[in-house]
């Protein structure tokens, strides 16, 4: 069965690996991985890394997944929702693609947060936990994971490109502060970072060279936060993040 991989990185997203998740579904010697895998360059030195990531197990000359990968009856899919958390797994989670299970986990929310050194202003997002929501923080991410774009961030990479994100936000958030000062901001000529803003719906053109913001400054909401180690309770945890009352939006300080 094909598999989904929320969470993964560069490794979990080579052709060895995906293809090695199908072979490896029962014990395989070392023989016959190179016998499967004969046309796969360095495939030594790949197996080393995952063996070294925990992704794959070698024990007494066998070879086994290090991960278990979770279907539908492992969890409980009927509707349910808890308050509004911060939850964190460290780790890529592996589910049958194209279960209720994915779907479900793909469209529960998380609460992201983006944060500068120039000043205190701070970004909040709601977000699919698959990082399809179109926002600056999963742009950033995207990047960062080298996980590919969508067509509306295609779109935002035109303008503005493989960016630092520090330096991005330090403009960014700069501009924000001046709608504390007054609702409608001019701007003869809008860069890359004024333009980035009213793409994702931050700002909106008003006139030919005014901008009215349209995210609320107010207090940031403070959501508990809980760390998993384990990946099945981390999901169950998740799967209940399915409603919320907040919305995108900006603070300060905090």
């Amino acid at each position: 069965m094909p598999v989904q991989i929320f969470g993964g990185n560069k490794l979990t997203r080579s052709p060895f690996f995906l293809a090695l998740i199908e072979f490896l579904r029962e014990e395989k010697s070392l023989r016959e991985i190179h016998k499967a895998f004969e046309d796969t360059r360095n495939l030594d030195r790949q197996l080393d890394q995952l063996i070294s990531a925990g992704l794959v197990i070698r024990s007494e000359k066998r070879y086994r997944l290090g991960f278990p990968i979770f279907t539908d009856g492992d969890f409980k899919l009927e509707p349910t929702a808890l308050a509004p958390s911060r939850l964190s797994y460290d780790g890529p989670i592996f589910i049958e693609a194209g279960s209720r299970l994915a779907e479900r986990l793909s469209q529960s929310l998380i609460y992201q947060t983006l944060t500068n050194e120039t000043n205190s202003v701070k970004l909040h997002f709601i977000s699919r936990f698959d990082h399809g929501t179109e926002n600056l923080f999963n742009y950033f991410y995207k990047l960062e994971k080298e996980l590919p774009l969508s067509p509306f961030e295609e779109e935002v990479y035109q303008i503005l490109g493989d960016v630092d994100p520090e330096y991005c936000l330090k403009y960014m958030t700069t501009f924000l502060l001046r709608f504390l000062k007054k609702e409608s901001i001019n701007v003869s000529r809008p860069d890359i970072f004024v333009r980035t803003l009213e793409k994702y719906g931050m700002i909106e053109k008003t006139g030919e060279k005014s901008y009215m913001l349209k995210q609320s400054f107010q207090a940031e909401e403070e959501l508990p936060v809980q760390t998993f180690t384990d990946p099945k309770a981390f999901i169950q945890a998740q799967l209940a993040q399915q409603q919320t009352s907040v919305h995108d939006y900006l603070s300060i300080g905090g």
